[in-house]
């Protein structure tokens, strides 16, 4: 709910539209060549749970 996140805009309407964040690496040197950046992408999608978007795994 709104109020439960003071200050955002993040309102009920917003919350019910899709929310695609997109992570990809394509190979495992990539993941170890690249962590922070595989970190980073992870992190957007704990964000969008925080303000409270459902997570869906295709």
């Amino acid at each position: 709910m709104p109020w439960e996140r003071p200050g955002s805009k993040i309102d009920d309407r917003r919350l019910q539209r899709l929310a695609v964040i997109y992570v990809r690496q394509s190979t495992r040197q990539q993941l170890v060549d690249h962590q922070e950046s595989t970190r980073l992408q992870y992190a957007l999608v704990d964000r969008a749970v925080a303000l409270g978007w459902r997570t869906v795994s295709w």
